[in-house]
């Protein structure tokens, strides 16, 4: 592949750009010292809440006691690949922390108990830093990448080798910092053809790479056949200590997956777990003792938002829209009614009035502008609290907690041979369409949401799923 193809696009040499000196080092570094302090002030709020319930409580010496397991957490931390904690699935990380967290608490509850120095803690301490350690540590962690994602130095700098499409996708998702990567120059094999303006340029050609001081290579050419890519690894990537390849596999996650050898073959093992049954049944008893949690804890709201619906508009408080769900059955999803009694004969009139809004109904199935929405309905879908509703479905076994978004039978169709994926599951009150983007997607992306959950489903990408739910509600990110 080398000279024939170098010959094709050479860039100057002083066109590259160099990586910023101490920029991998500054940014474990910002992330050591942010699980630290993080780790800390946990401690601290955990004594000092303690003392606020028992006043004898020594606050002096007792923050002191837990340091032992700050310096054990900081070492799991680091065994479990949390630094520098780049290219991490949000999911995975979450599931790394927790890991960590737990094991390092057990230990010390282990080690208290054989030694019979249990006397020497709190209880009450140390099972509320058990518990808050985790969520403070990923809520931290991402409030520090939101905050430096934009800061020149910040990120492990990456060459992307590729220019066509999968190679965009990749520098526009790495470009805002948030899995600590930042792309310092993209090259190629060929000159592009478009490259967006708002992305790192492509500054030459492949065999420039290994002058440009980083140590992270993302080979995005799917469109190159096996041979070529191996030869591109083999050529241009000697420089380098980690080497990304990216397959010509959209929609696969990389959580789960196992490389194996097959014979002499390479092969990739992709579980689909949600398939196994005892995975399954944890699912299901998750989504059994959560929804009805979370059932009792809303039921205020449930009355509050019954009073409001009867008071502002005709018509019952309650909604039974028909959607299909595990084996193509009918489910009648419960929702609050957010539209006026007679909306078909409102959407017909208000469609054949305006062809743009026929348009835009007929291509997302959702309308920016919708006439049948009351006012408190416009609330309610802007909080999606006309979902809640749904927690029913959950406990009778219809819908399930995280899950594909339910459809109608008009857009079946539109699953096209990705419907046969989704009735293999529940549909979910929430899922991956919703917490990315929702209604400013594509249908062509909420299908491939839809597909992309069912293939990599995991306990961890629901409980990420489930604290992103909680951002978008709040936030109304996409909602009308």
């Amino acid at each position: 592949m080398g000279a024939s193809t170098r010959a094709l696009y050479v860039a100057p040499a002083t066109a590259l750009p160099r990586v910023a000196a101490g920029s991998q080092w500054r940014t474990t570094a910002s992330i050591v010292i942010c699980d630290l302090v993080c780790l800390w002030c946990v401690f601290v709020f955990a004594v000092v809440w303690r003392h606020m319930t028992d006043p004898a409580y020594e606050v002096g010496f007792s923050t002191f006691q837990l340091l032992p397991c700050l310096g054990m957490m900081m070492v799991a931390f680091w065994i479990q690949g949390l630094y520098p904690g780049v290219m991490l699935h949000p999911a995975e990380e979450m599931r790394r922390v927790v890991f960590s967290a737990c094991t390092v608490f057990l230990v010390i509850a282990s080690t208290a108990f054989l030694w019979r120095t249990a006397e020497t803690y709190s209880r009450s301490v140390y099972l509320l830093t058990w518990a808050a350690a985790a969520p403070a540590v990923l809520l931290a962690r991402h409030a520090v990448r939101r905050r430096l994602g934009r800061v020149e130095w910040w990120g492990v700098p990456a060459v992307v080798l590729g220019s066509g499409a999968s190679a965009q996708r990749v520098v526009r998702s790495l470009q805002d910092g948030s899995r600590g990567v930042k792309v310092v120059a993209v090259v190629s094999a060929d000159r592009p053809g478009n490259w967006p303006e708002d992305l790192a340029p492509v500054a030459g050609h492949l065999s420039l790479c290994n002058g440009m001081g980083a140590r992270y290579a993302i080979v995005a050419m799917p469109e190159k056949g096996s041979g070529e890519t191996r030869h591109v690894m083999q050529d241009y990537c000697s420089g380098f200590s980690h080497v990304f390849v990216v397959p010509d596999m959209t929609g696969i996650c990389s959580l789960g997956v196992s490389a194996r050898e097959i014979g002499s073959e390479f092969g990739i093992e992709m579980p689909q777990r949600l398939f196994h049954r005892n995975a399954a049944v944890t699912k299901r008893v998750l989504d059994l003792v959560t929804g009805g949690v979370a059932l009792v804890l809303a039921a205020p709201v449930f009355a509050v938002v019954a009073v409001l619906i009867k008071a502002t508009s005709r018509g019952p408080v309650f909604y039974r829209d028909q959607r299909y769900g595990r084996g193509g059955e009918v489910v009648e999803a419960l929702k609050f009614r957010t539209m006026v009694p007679n909306a078909k004969a409102v959407l017909a009139e208000y469609l054949e009035a305006n062809p743009v809004a026929r348009r835009e109904w007929l291509r997302d199935r959702k309308l920016r502008e919708d006439p049948r929405v009351t006012g408190v309905g416009k609330w309610l879908r802007r909080t999606s609290l006309d979902e809640l509703p749904q927690l029913w479905n959950v406990l009778a076994g219809e819908m399930s907690l995280v899950g594909p978004r339910p459809i109608v039978e008009a857009e079946i169709e539109k699953y096209g041979r990705g419907y046969g994926l989704y009735t293999r599951v529940r549909p979910g009150i929430t899922g991956l369409w919703q917490v990315s983007g929702r209604n400013n997607t594509t249908y062509e992306e909420r299908v491939g949401f839809d597909e992309y959950y069912v293939r990599n489903w995991s306990i961890w990408m629901d409980a990420y799923i489930l604290v992103r739910t909680i951002k978008v509600v709040l936030t109304g990110e996409g909602a009308y």
